[in-house]
């Protein structure tokens, strides 16, 4: 006689768990064999005289998401960052989002783009060269072939001392970035292990400090 639920759709429960397992994650160059779940449940609460019981309804989580541990530290390290941290949906309204596609890393999309600026530079010297020529012929230059000849010139120049080398300097950038993600989810890993065995178990582990 003394208990009382109550239930409302404002009533929620946020879970979150780490799980082991691998992974991709969208905002991530890396596969992650352990990861953080955030899931957000409907809830209901029982009230009796000494407190009040809050109790997860056990049906579908109204939204789950997965984060890579590195991304779940950024996110609750970086309040008020208005874009936000990147994290993987897996359900919302209850109901399964489709597999993340297969996404292009970084370290190929800048090798693609590099490819096909290579390629569109060598056409224009090509298409220029023979532009050139043709003006070159002429027994007199007007002010315009003058002109031409200097914008091709310049451009030739730009492309050589800017463009190119901007591009290098993009991947070497993600380069970098992907080796810091990766020394940062090695540290993770280890520090999860040693959460999970404690210390004196992973010293007579030798084998996984090697």
């Amino acid at each position: 006689m003394e208990k009382e639920r109550y239930s409302h759709k404002a009533f929620g429960q946020l879970a979150i768990s780490r799980v082991n397992g691998k992974a991709n994650f969208y905002g991530s160059e890396l596969e992650q064999d352990h990861y953080i779940s955030i899931e957000v449940n409907q809830s209901e609460v029982e009230r009796d005289l000494s407190r009040d019981w809050y109790f997860n309804t056990g049906k579908l989580p109204l939204l789950r998401v997965r984060m890579s541990a590195i991304q779940f530290s950024e996110a609750i390290t970086s309040f008020n960052q208005g874009g936000g941290i990147p994290c993987t949906i897996e359900m919302v309204d209850s109901k399964p989002v489709d597999k993340m596609p297969e996404q292009e890393s970084r370290k190929e999309f800048v090798h693609r783009k590099f490819r096909d600026r290579m390629k569109m530079f060598a056409d224009s010297i090509r298409e220029n060269q023979q532009k050139a020529q043709a003006i070159v012929k002429k027994k007199t230059l007007s002010k315009q072939d003058v002109f031409d000849l200097n914008h091709k010139l310049e451009w030739l120049t730009i492309e050589l001392e800017r463009n190119i080398p901007y591009f290098i300097e993009c991947f070497q950038d993600t380069a970098d970035q992907v080796v810091n993600e990766a020394k940062l989810e090695v540290e993770n890993a280890i520090q999860n292990k040693i959460n999970m065995l404690g210390l004196d178990a992973l010293h007579e582990q030798n084998k996984l400090l090697k």
